[in-house]
């Protein structure tokens, strides 16, 4: 049962009438009697403070999903070609060096996802791993 104090919470009272509820109809009044019967007073909420992190820009999300999308689809060529080339007559560092290349290059790409909600740091990620992308086209010429 409560008053009409919203900070205040009535739970009985000694007499056994309801005189924590409000009448209906009525605004509540003031009480002038103290109160009978056990009153827990209530904190209002706090309120709700923002994470600490910044949103996330979709138009930032957007940018750095389809430049992984380029370098997702450059890759797989890449890879495929890379392929031959292991099973082929490629030489004994070809194998190691390509492998370590394409999972820096993932890695750098996910960094990009990552770090996302920041300013400049996706681009560069992803800078990186067109870097990376670009040693394997060479490595692939080699």
């Amino acid at each position: 049962m409560t008053t009409g104090d919203q900070r205040t919470l009535t739970i009985g009272a000694a007499n056994g009438a309801a005189s924590g509820l409000p009448r209906q109809g009525a605004a509540p009044q003031p009480e002038s009697a103290p109160r009978q019967g056990l009153s827990i007073p209530v904190a209002p909420a706090p309120p709700k403070v923002r994470a600490d992190s910044p949103e996330v820009r979709l138009r930032r999300l957007a940018g750095v999903a389809a430049w992984a999308l380029v370098l997702v689809l450059a890759g797989v060529a890449s890879a495929i070609v890379g392929l031959f080339k292991v099973f082929g007559d490629g030489p004994d560092w070809f194998t190691p060096a390509f492998i370590s290349v394409g999972v820096v290059g993932m890695l750098l790409a996910m960094m990009a996802f990552a770090t996302v909600r920041f300013k400049g740091v996706p681009w560069i990620f992803m800078a990186a791993s067109t870097v990376t992308l670009l040693a394997a086209f060479a490595m692939l010429r080699a």
